[in-house]
């Protein structure tokens, strides 16, 4: 499904458009609890407000090339079983008694390949180039930079909805649950080799 196509059912107001966003850009398990991940324990999210201040920012910033939208939100790590995984950096929340910082990853499930949300410390968490540098691994389905300034600025236009309509906690995960980053960067080329090794 096309993103431009999707996008406005999640934007219209009433609860009647949102519930066939969520329809048709995932399967009835996304209804299910499980896909809303656990906060860990004493952790703050950012606000709705809070993230698109840093999407803005980001998107400035990558736009003038200050720094890479991909090497800010594309991620490397591993699972609890010890599988590698490449996903998108959406949130952070940090913990109040440790001060420890936590990001929101999306991700796609190796075996199935469904979608999938997780917290994870960030110093568990890698860029592409370091990624590379420590494991030797490339992201080659990584969108290219384009790619994910556009994604950056899509996200800037939902979160101003997100802010205006007070999105709750549950709202924002099952709309980065259902977001097609994987289609939009297939639809616009994927890097295949990460910034700053040629």
């Amino acid at each position: 499904m096309r993103l431009w196509t999707m996008l406005p059912l999640f934007l219209s107001p009433p609860d009647y458009y949102y519930n066939a966003a969520l329809r048709l850009c995932g399967p009835p398990a996304m209804f299910v609890r499980d896909i809303v991940p656990p906060l860990p324990a004493n952790a703050v999210t950012e606000t709705n407000r809070e993230t698109l201040g840093r999407l803005r920012q980001d998107l400035s910033w990558s736009r003038e090339q200050f720094l890479s939208a991909g090497d800010t939100y594309r991620f490397y790590g591993h699972d609890e079983c010890g599988r590698p995984f490449w996903g998108y950096l959406l949130e952070t929340a940090g913990a109040v008694d440790t001060r420890d910082i936590f990001v929101l990853v999306r991700s796609n499930d190796e075996r199935t390949g469904a979608s999938m949300l997780r917290w994870v410390p960030m110093y568990e968490m890698y860029t592409r180039k370091h990624a590379h540098l420590r494991y030797k691994v490339v992201d080659t389905e990584s969108p290219t930079e384009e790619v994910m300034i556009e994604i950056l600025q899509l996200l800037c236009e939902v979160f101003e909805y997100a802010v205006d309509d007070d999105w709750s906690y549950e709202k924002r995960m099952e709309f980065y649950h259902a977001f097609p980053f994987d289609e939009f960067a297939y639809e616009r080329g994927s890097a295949g080799i990460p910034t700053g090794f040629i």
